[in-house]
């Protein structure tokens, strides 16, 4: 579930069979095809999300159309266990396409209003990848272990109510927090290991490429390439009853990064080519994130595994240094839900959300381009018409940090199609 940043696949504890409308995967079991190859230790799913989006008035320019574009998913899972391989590990693969053209560049901001649209390629032109390929192994003393090609956001970082680019928020700020894409790009090739002790305590330390993209193997530069190093701790505790996620992380990269804090004379010279750019050798920040139910409905009825009805609240927040990174602070936070608004949409969810970007003071005091903070204010509802497929309806208010460049405000809506 994590690797998806869903809520199911088929064959778990979410999954409903029947009828087109209340089945949870629109392929269904077609003549108990799929029961046959979980049988076999395989799964799959394949979900297509599409948007359609417009700049009404502000950013970089109105959107001309309403901006059409989407992107499709294949997931793949060997169990080796139920294949009568060896016990406790699997195998994952995620094939990624995207295509049309998003409201990106017409909203002009330094985070993407789209993110889905910047995977597995931030262009137009039509884009499919294999973007991971990993391998897990469950160890003993509750350990867990990863070694390949993936996106370590889709573990990291998680969220109850601010965590899914597929039915939640699409701005990048409210989706993930911008800081770890410094640090781990969208996928290299990387390892982790996982200690969860209890239900409530987990532990992992992270090891990744700096320097990676989709659809490359990684193993042209896998041992003279920088590197990126975290730990994250996770406490997941039920207060009362109801559920919450507190997250922090450390991170750390070798990575060499351009230096802001020089004076202009050096800047002159590296612009013309006098001079070299200067470079620190190393990176590093911290983040942090939470997200807590406020009220859960306990008499509502609900399938086996998934989030409670219920409204809580989120926020994250993160820290670099200012002299060599472009956004040095982070923080958004806002209040979600699923349900409780509409009577009797116990599986819609909604959000409403701010994200704030502080841009670095060295780099504005060398490029008087910038304002301080680029604001992101995002709203939206996702109705799940079937258990397979959820309309979702969102507007933004987004002032990028671009000084040139007026407040951007964006409508859309997004369909998403689980196969």
């Amino acid at each position: 579930k994590s690797a998806k940043r869903g809520l199911s696949f088929f064959d778990d504890a979410n999954t409903r069979q029947g009828s087109l409308s209340e089945r949870s995967q629109l392929l269904g079991n077609p003549n108990g095809a799929r029961d046959s190859l979980i049988e076999n230790g395989i799964y799959v799913d394949a979900a297509v999300t599409q948007f359609l989006q417009g700049n009404l008035r502000g950013g970089e320019r109105d959107s001309p159309d309403p901006r059409a574009n989407g992107s499709t998913d294949l997931w793949l899972w060997l169990d080796t266990g139920k294949a009568d391989l060896w016990s406790g590990g699997a195998l994952f693969s995620h094939y990624e396409a995207n295509w049309g053209t998003s409201i990106n560049g017409d909203v002009g901001s330094n985070l993407p209003a789209n993110f889905d649209a910047t995977m597995p390629r931030a262009n137009n032109p039509p884009s499919a990848k294999r973007a991971e390929l990993y391998y897990l192994q469950a160890l003993p003393n509750n350990l867990l272990a990863s070694f390949g090609k993936q996106d370590m956001a889709s573990w990291a970082d998680t969220n109850l109510f601010a965590d899914n680019v597929r039915t939640q928020f699409s701005y990048l700020g409210l989706v993930d927090n911008p800081i770890d894409g410094v640090f781990f790009p969208y996928t290299g090739i990387g390892a982790w290991l996982d200690w969860a002790p209890s239900k409530e305590h987990n532990l992992v330390g992270v090891w990744s490429q700096s320097d990676a993209k989709a659809g490359q193997t990684g193993f042209d530069n896998l041992f003279n390439s920088d590197n990126s190093y975290a730990v994250q701790y996770v406490y997941s505790p039920t207060i009362a009853k109801k559920p919450g996620n507190y997250l922090i992380a450390a991170l750390y990269s070798t990575k060499d990064v351009t230096e802001f804090a020089i004076p202009r004379r050096q800047l002159l010279g590296e612009l013309v080519g006098a001079l070299p750019v200067a470079e620190e050798s190393n990176n590093y920040g911290v983040i942090a994130n939470f997200s807590q139910y406020l009220w859960v409905d306990h008499d509502a009825p609900m399938v086996s595994g998934m989030r409670p009805v219920g409204v809580g609240l989120f926020a994250r927040a993160g820290w670099e240094p200012e002299d060599r990174n472009v956004i040095d602070q982070f923080y958004s936070f806002g209040i979600g839900g699923y349900g409780a608004l509409i009577p009797g949409r116990n599986s819609d969810n909604w959000g409403i959300g701010w994200a704030g970007s502080h841009i670095s003071d060295d780099l504005r005091q060398l490029m008087d381009t910038f304002r301080g903070w680029e604001h992101a204010f995002e709203v939206f509802y996702n109705f799940a018409l079937t258990p397979a497929i959820h309309w979702t309806f969102n507007a933004q208010a987004i002032r990028p940090a671009d000084k040139t460049t007026d407040t951007a405000y964006t409508l859309g809506a997004r369909l998403q199609l689980d196969f």
